[in-house]
C-alpha cells in the first residue's frame, strides 16, 4: 500500500515509520493521538465527524466523547497548536475537526493502513533527551453497571435485545443532550415561564462583534447573557445550545435568507439580533428584537465592558417589552466576564479552552461554587468522571450549597449524568430523585424538566415504566413552556424508546416520527438515521412492509451524508433485509455488490452486517449449502452469542439447515451453536433450531414440546415477525405428520397478516391445500403469487389438491 510523508511547517510526519519529526527532533506522540493526526491530514479535504474519527482510529462506536476531546488535545499539544489558536487541527463546532494547516510536501513511500496503525506504538525508540513526555492514554471505560446497578436494568427477552443498541446509544445521547445548559445558567431566582404556543419563543441569535480579535467570544457569550435574561424574566426563550444546533454549528449571525429557516426550525414568534462594537469610549451592544410581523423593538448600551454593555441592553429591551429585569447577578463583572467566555467556549466544544478560564477565575467564596461547579461539567465532557464526582460531592458537602436549593439541584443532576455515564442506574436515579425534590419546592421549571427527563431515561433502564412516562410527560410539557423543540424531540425520542422496551411497537411509531421531524429540522443527520434504523425494524417486525419499504428508501437517500461508514452500511443491511423479505432478490444482491465494494474497509464489528447480507441471500436463493455455510460462518464470526438475539439465532438456524442439507449435521456441530437449555431470555427463533434438530433426530416429543415454547415464547414477546417464522416452521413440521387440525389453527392466526406478508400468506396456500379445499386454495396461491416476487412457491403447492 502507498502513502506518504508529509511536511507541514517545522513538522514532517512518517507514516511507515510511525514518527512526528520536528526539524531534527524527533517527538513522543501517544499513539491515538497520532492516528487522529494521520486521518485528518488524510482527510483534509473535508471537515471529519466526530463519530467518523472515532470509528477510524477506535475502531469502535462506543467511545466517550471526552476521549476523543483528550487525544485532539494531546495532538494539539504535541503541534504546539492551542485550542484557542488552532492552525492545524480545528474544531468544527456540533461536527468534529478538519486539518487546516498547510501541507507543503508530500514524499510517497510504502505505509501500513490505518487499522494496522492501530496495533503499532508512535512512541517506540524515542530518543531519551526528547523533552516532551508523552501522557498515558485514557482506557475506554468499561460500560459494566456498579454494585448498584439493578438486575432489572439488563434486557431479559428477545425483542429488546433486538434494540439493545441503539437504545443504549440513544439514552445516553438523552441524557447528556441538555446538560450544557443546565449547568451553565447564571442563578437569577426562580421563575415561571409562561406556556409558549408554538411558534411564539423568542430567539436570540450570535452577536455581531466589530472589535479586536481577541474578543471573538462576545459573539456566543454575549447571546447566551441576553438569552438567559430575557428567559429569567418569564419569556420563552431557548437554551444557546438549541440554537446552535438550528445554526449547524455555526458560531456567526445566520444569512438573512436562512433566517426563515431558523424560525421555522425553532418555532421562533421573534428574534433577537444584535451587534456589539468597541470604540474608544468602550462597548455599544445594539440588539434588536423583530416578530414575524415586521414589528421591531430597540436597545442600545454603552460600557466600558461588553458584557456589561450586553447586560444594560438586554435589560432596555426588557423594558420596551413591558417585563421588569431580573435582580443583578451575584458574580463582579470581572467574573461574569470569564463565566460568559468559558460558556462561550463550551458552545464551540473547545473543553479545554474552557477549563483553562474558568481555572484562571480567583478565588471567592461567593462565587467558587458556581466556578467549580462548571469545572465539574467540563470534566464530565472531557469524560474524566472521577474528577467531577469529588468536585460535585465537595459540593454537595458546601453549606452555601446545601442552602441554595436551585444550585443543589443542578449539583445533584450533574452526578445523576455521572452516575449514569457509569451505568450505576440505582444510584443516578437516587440523585435525580434529590434534585427534583429540590427543584420542585422553587418551581424551577427549566431546570426541573431537565431533570425529569434524565430521570426519566434512568427509570427506562431500570424498567420502571411507569414512572418514565411520568417523567417524560410532566417534561414535555415543561420544554413547551419553554418554547424548546429539541428538547421537546428529546422527550418524544424518549417516549418511543420507551414503548418499545414495553413492546408497544405501534405506540413507538408517532413519537419516533415527530422526533425526526425536529431532528431533521436541526440537520443532524446520525440521529434522524439511527431512529429511523429503529423505525425500519419496528415495521419490519410488524410485518408493515410498505411503510418499511419507504423508509428504507429515504434512508438510502441519507448514506452519502454520513460521515461514519458503520452506520452507512447498517443502512445498506437494513434495505438488503427488507428487499429479500419483499423477494426482490435482484436487487438485494446489488445491495450486497454495492457494499462490498463501499465498506471493504469498515471496522471488523461492522462487517457482520455484510456478512449477515451474504449469508442471507445466499440461503434465500437456494445456493449450494456448502457456499451457505461459509457465508454463514464468516457471519457468526462477528455477531456477539447472545442467545436472546433474534438475528444471530436467525443465522444459526440457516447454519443447521445447511448442514442437514449438505449431510454434515452433527450433534456436536449443533451444539456448539446453540445456547444451553436453561439460558434466560432466548429467542424464539433458537427454540425452531432446537425443534427442527429434534425432528432431524427422529424425536418428535422433543421437536413437538421445542415448537410449542417457541410459539408461546413468540406469542409473550408480542410482535408479529418471529411469530409468523416460528408457526411457519411449526405448521411444515405438523403437515407432515398429517396433523390438521393445528396446523388450521396456526393459518388463522397469522391470517391477519397475509395481506402483505409473503410467508404468512404461503402458509395458509399450505395448509388449504392439505385441507383439499380447493376453492380456498386457489384465492390463496394467487395471492401468494402476487406476493411472492422472485421467490419460488413449492410445485408440490401448485398443483391442485385432492377432493
Amino acid at each position: 500500500m502507498k502513502s506518504v510523508e508529509y511536511s507541514f511547517g517545522e513538522f514532517r510526519l512518517k507514516l511507515a515509520e510511525r514518527e512526528l519529526w520536528r526539524r531534527s527532533e524527533r517527538l513522543a506522540v501517544p499513539r491515538l493521538a497520532f492516528d487522529c493526526m494521520v486521518y485528518l491530514i488524510e482527510h483534509r479535504d473535508r471537515a471529519v465527524g466526530r463519530d467518523e474519527l472515532v470509528a477510524a482510529v477506535w475502531g469502535r462506536a462506543d467511545t466517550f466523547d471526552g476521549h476523543l476531546n483528550q487525544t485532539i488535545v494531546r495532538a494539539r499539544r504535541v503541534l504546539g497548536d492551542g485550542g484557542q489558536v488552532q492552525l492545524m487541527i480545528r474544531t468544527i463546532p456540533g461536527f468534529g475537526y478538519r486539518w487546516v494547516g498547510e501541507i507543503d510536501r508530500v514524499a510517497e513511500q510504502a505505509v501500513p493502513s490505518i487499522e494496522a496503525m492501530r496495533a503499532g506504538d508512535a512512541t517506540a525508540d524515542v530518543r531519551a533527551d526528547t523533552p516532551f513526555v508523552a501522557e498515558p492514554e485514557p482506557e475506554p471505560e468499561a460500560m459494566v453497571p456498579a454494585s448498584g446497578a439493578s438486575a432489572a436494568a439488563r434486557p431479559g427477552n428477545s425483542i429488546v435485545r433486538r434494540y439493545a443498541v441503539p437504545l443504549l446509544a440513544l439514552l445516553a445521547v438523552l441524557s447528556l443532550a441538555m446538560l450544557i445548559y443546565f449547568v451553565s445558567r447564571t442563578p437569577h431566582g426562580v421563575v415561571s415561564l409562561p406556556h409558549a404556543v408554538d411558534g411564539n419563543a423568542i430567539v436570540v441569535l450570535p452577536i455581531t462583534v466589530d472589535g479586536p480579535r481577541e474578543s471573538g467570544w462576545v459573539g456566543l457569550g454575549a447571546m447566551d447573557l441576553v438569552a438567559d435574561r430575557l428567559r429569567s424574566a418569564d419569556l420563552p426563550v431557548p437554551p444557546s445550545e438549541t440554537v446552535m444546533a438550528a445554526l449547524h454549528g455555526s458560531a456567526s449571525p445566520p444569512a438573512a435568507a436562512d433566517l426563515d429557516r431558523i424560525r421555522q426550525t425553532l418555532g421562533a414568534g421573534a428574534v433577537v439580533q444584535g451587534k456589539a462594537s468597541y470604540s474608544a469610549q468602550g462597548w455599544t451592544v445594539q440588539l434588536e428584537a423583530k416578530n414575524a410581523s415586521g414589528i421591531q423593538q430597540r436597545a442600545e448600551a454603552r460600557r466600558d465592558d461588553a458584557i456589561q454593555a450586553a447586560r444594560a441592553a438586554a435589560d432596555l429591551l426588557l423594558a420596551s417589552l413591558g417585563r421588569k429585569p431580573p435582580a443583578g447577578v451575584d458574580a463582579t463583572d470581572a467574573v461574569q466576564d470569564r463565566l460568559q467566555q468559558a460558556q462561550a467556549a463550551m458552545l464551540t466544544n473547545q473543553l479545554d479552552l474552557a477549563r483553562r478560564i474558568l481555572s484562571a477565575i480567583p478565588a471567592d467564596p461567593k462565587t467558587a461554587p458556581e466556578v467549580r461547579l462548571r469545572l465539574a461539567d467540563v470534566d464530565f465532557h472531557s469524560g474524566r468522571l472521577d474528577e467531577a464526582a469529588d468536585v460535585l460531592a465537595a459540593l454537595l458537602a458546601d453549606a452555601s450549597v446545601q442552602a441554595d436549593n436551585l444550585r443543589r439541584g443542578r449539583v445533584l443532576t450533574l452526578r445523576g449524568n455521572v452516575y449514569f455515564r457509569r451505568s450505576a442506574y440505582v444510584e443516578a436515579a437516587r440523585d435525580f430523585d434529590a434534585a427534583i425534590a429540590d427543584l420542585q419546592v422553587l418551581s424551577a421549571p427549566l431546570d426541573l424538566g431537565d431533570a425529569l427527563t434524565r430521570r426519566g431515561v434512568v427509570r427506562t433502564a431500570l424498567r420502571d415504566f411507569d414512572g418514565a412516562s411520568a417523567d417524560f410527560g410532566r417534561a414535555r410539557l415543561l420544554m413547551e413552556q419553554a418554547g424548546d423543540r429539541l428538547r421537546i424531540a428529546h422527550v418524544d425520542a424518549g417516549f418511543g424508546l420507551l414503548q418499545i422496551e414495553q413492546r408497544r411497537l405501534e405506540l413507538a411509531l408517532p413519537y419516533f416520527d415527530a422526533a425526526i421531524d425536529q431532528y431533521e429540522a436541526f440537520g443532524m443527520v446520525e440521529r434522524v438515521v439511527t431512529l429511523r434504523n429503529l423505525l425500519n425494524d419496528t415495521y419490519a417486525d410488524l410485518l408493515r412492509w410498505p411503510e418499511a419499504l419507504a423508509i428504507s428508501e429515504r434512508q438510502a437517500e441519507l448514506r452519502e451524508r454520513i460521515g461514519d461508514p458503520g452506520l452507512a452500511l447498517v443502512i445498506a443491511n437494513r434495505r438488503g433485509r427488507l428487499l429479500m423479505a419483499l423477494g426482490r432478490y435482484r436487487e438485494a444482491g446489488e445491495v450486497v455488490a454495492d457494499a462490498r465494494k463501499r465498506y471493504a474497509g469498515v471496522r471488523p464489528e461492522a462487517r457482520r452486517y455484510l456478512y449477515d447480507l451474504e449469508a442471507d441471500l445466499a440461503s434465500r436463493q437456494g445456493g449450494r449449502p456448502e457456499t451457505v455455510i461459509d457465508a454463514v460462518d464468516d457471519a457468526l464470526k462477528t455477531w456477539p452469542r447472545d442467545p436472546s438475539y433474534d438475528r444471530f439465532a436467525y443465522l444459526v438456524l440457516l447454519r443447521q439447515r445447511a448442514m442437514i442439507a449438505a449431510g454434515r449435521a452433527t450433534p456436536g456441530q449443533s451444539a456448539d451453536w446453540l445456547p444451553a437449555a436453561d439460558a434466560p431470555g432466548v429467542s424464539p427463533i433458537f427454540m425452531i433450531a432446537r425443534a427442527e434438530w429434534a425432528a432431524y433426530r427422529g424425536d418428535d416429543a422433543e421437536a413437538e414440546h421445542q415448537f410449542a415454547q417457541a410459539l408461546k415464547t413468540a406469542e409473550a414477546n408480542g410482535t408479529p415477525a418471529p411469530f409468523v417464522q416460528v408457526a411457519t416452521a411449526y405448521v411444515d413440521w405438523l403437515l407432515k405428520r398429517g396433523r390438521l387440525e393445528p396446523s388450521t389453527d396456526l393459518a388463522g392466526r397469522v391470517a391477519v397478516w397475509a395481506r402483505h406478508d409473503f410467508d404468512s400468506a404461503l402458509l395458509r396456500v399450505a395448509v388449504f391445500h392439505a385441507l383439499g379445499r380447493r376453492d380456498n386454495w386457489a384465492t390463496a396461491l394467487q395471492h401468494a403469487q402476487e406476493l411472492a416476487g422472485e421467490r419460488t412457491i413449492p410445485p408440490a403447492l401448485r398443483v391442485p389438491p385432492s377432493l
